[in-house]
């Protein structure tokens, strides 16, 4: 017996409905965000060891850990600048150890996966930002 016809649109609206249901749920999980941290430490070379960037959550001890990689051409994000945000982490670990900053990124850490969210940008003081100057 064939299948109706309005049989066949509400089949097609429901999976397009569970589609972007999938996509949502997964944009909320590995969609961009945003996290108040200490920067503790950088780790890597960007070529045999990855860009790494230590934290803790502003106000506690507790550890967060995030990769500082490129994305290129992965929308939305087409990010080519993972060696100037390890720079920038770096300034800030060495001159502002206790300073928190907001750590801009997309992603999610699951230990059991070796999984880190990425790093796009970060938002911290203009005083952590400029170049210490020796006297």
């Amino acid at each position: 017996m064939p299948i109706s016809k309005p049989t066949k649109q509400k089949f097609t609206i429901g999976l397009v409905l569970a589609a972007i249901l999938a996509i949502f749920i997964l944009w909320l999980f590995w969609g961009p965000d945003s996290w108040d941290v200490n920067i503790t430490g950088v780790t890597g070379d960007g070529r045999g060891i990855q860009y790494r960037i230590d934290t803790v959550y502003a106000g506690t001890s507790d550890t967060l850990i995030f990769r500082n990689a490129d994305a290129a051409f992965m929308p939305p994000y087409f990010k080519f600048d993972s060696a100037d945000v390890q720079a920038i982490a770096n300034r800030i670990a060495r001159t502002c150890p206790g300073v928190p900053v907001t750590v801009n990124g997309y992603g999610m850490r699951i230990a059991m996966f070796n999984m880190f969210p990425n790093i796009t940008s970060i938002d911290a003081p203009q005083r952590c930002l400029d170049a210490p100057i020796d006297n």
